[in-house]
């Protein structure tokens, strides 16, 4: 199951520019709220005889105790066993018979799930959702199936790769006084520890109507919907309104860390620069940053590669959540040079950007990019929903759909240079070492 952070990097990096004169694609979302408070967002495309219906709720790993993580995850696995009303094993064989799917995905700050119907089908999405969010099945023989299916992603997932846990170490560091700091899998002994009556605490507190959303996005006759969507939703109690936690900031003096693990041949390093929320105004100009840094063969993090034999492999990414973000470059480097040549050899590059910005031909590169990827988002209705709901939780708003094409076009190269020099700096990072242990 995908992770909702994937989907806003997939979206952010791939808006695009147009030619003169040529309008940006936009939607337009009927919205309302339900007297229990589930906010519900309906935009119609008649173009193919499908619906998405998902319901977002505004809970991720972020609202985790610090003894009790991985809780979010758990639940998006469970919530597809079956409720008061549809026996277990049963939900996957109605989609099937129906011609449907469904999935989910968390992240630190959200939980998705979603199902794709023909449209005439509408009523079944519905019941699916509202069944989740009313009768789940919470109990002792459920919750010990799904830790060990839990157990066994967390192994095939991170255990096999000797580096595989470096992210949550990062991430550890980044965020060592806020929720973030765990990574969204878990603790598998906080799992194990964890009583029935935790499980269905959590549950009780965050999947409740105020707070989540209902999206459909689709072939749906509005006024049909709406209907249904009363009779299906309204019905479920609201439940106490959620205070999620505010965010501690991490010490900001630069640092370097140092550790070992077994299994890796060559040093490796982790670069964390300290960035901003995926809401803030920077966070689309650092994206654009980030996909110069690493779109196609040719990009600078490649050059570094080949310029310095050395330095094995040089990658970066957006680690921005609701709260707070991050920009991280790794690498690994052979044992011959020092760390600092590495650093210095990628601060160097980041200089050069904040110095001399883009040359026209690789910024319109880039944004006709973001546009070839961002158009395909409106034609498909699990990815537009999915966007729409994070906009309006976290935004406030899902125009913020319409705004990233023309926020993207106006990128400029000072916007790009002024970035660039204001987080990329060596007082604005924190460096993981990790050697062979022996």
């Amino acid at each position: 199951m995908k992770r909702a952070c994937f989907l806003i990097i997939t979206l952010l990096s791939f808006t695009g520019i147009f030619a003169q004169g040529e309008v940006s694609p936009t939607i337009k979302t009927v919205e309302y709220n339900l007297k229990n408070g589930l906010h519900v967002i309906i935009y119609q495309d008649n173009t193919s005889p499908i619906v998405n219906v998902g319901v977002m709720y505004h809970v991720g790993s972020k609202n985790e105790r610090p003894d009790r993580t991985g809780f979010a995850h758990l639940f998006e696995h469970l919530l597809f066993n079956g409720t008061k009303n549809i026996p277990e094993g049963e939900l996957e064989y109605y989609l099937r018979e129906a011609g449907g799917y469904s999935n989910a995905n968390t992240s630190a700050d959200r939980t998705y799930y979603y199902t794709i119907l023909p449209s005439h089908q509408l009523n079944l999405g519905l019941w699916i959702e509202s069944e989740r969010m009313l009768h789940p099945v919470i109990s002792e023989k459920v919750i010990a199936r799904e830790r060990e299916v839990v157990k066994e992603e967390s192994r095939q997932r991170y255990d096999v790769n000797p580096l595989g846990r470096i992210p949550e170490k990062m991430q550890a560091i980044d965020h060592e006084n806020y929720s973030y700091r765990w990574p969204v899998i878990g603790s598998m002994e906080h799992l194990d520890a964890a009583s029935l009556d935790d499980f269905k605490d959590f549950f009780d507190r965050y999947y409740i109507p105020n707070n989540a959303c209902l999206v459909i996005t689709g072939d749906v006759d509005i006024a049909e919907a709406k209907k249904y969507i009363k009779a299906y939703f309204e019905r479920i109690p609201k439940g106490k309104s959620v205070i999620h936690p505010q965010y501690i900031s991490a010490t900001s003096e630069s640092r370097i860390i140092r550790d070992s693990i077994k299994g890796i041949k060559d040093p490796h390093i982790v670069i964390s620069y300290k960035a901003v929320p995926e809401t803030h105004q920077d966070a689309v100009v650092l994206d654009f940053i980030n996909s110069h840094l690493t779109f196609t063969g040719s990009n600078p993090l490649n050059e570094i590669t080949k310029n310095h034999p050395g330095i094995l492999k040089v990658a970066s990414s957006k680690e921005l959540y609701e709260m707070a973000g991050n920009m991280w470059f790794r690498s690994s480097y052979k044992d011959t040079l020092k760390y600092d040549y590495v650093v210095e050899t990628i601060q160097n590059q980041l200089n050069n950007l904040a110095n001399n910005g883009l040359d026209e031909k690789r910024l319109s590169q880039l944004k006709h990019s973001y546009q070839s990827g961002y158009t395909d988002m409106f034609y498909d209705m699990a990815f537009l929903a999915d966007m729409l709901a994070i906009s309006y939780l976290e935004w406030g708003t899902t125009q913020r759909v319409n705004n990233l094409i023309p926020s993207v076009k106006a990128i400029t190269n000072e916007d790009i240079m002024k970035v660039t020099k204001k987080y990329f700096t060596p007082d604005n990072r924190k460096i993981l070492l990790i050697y062979p242990k022996k």
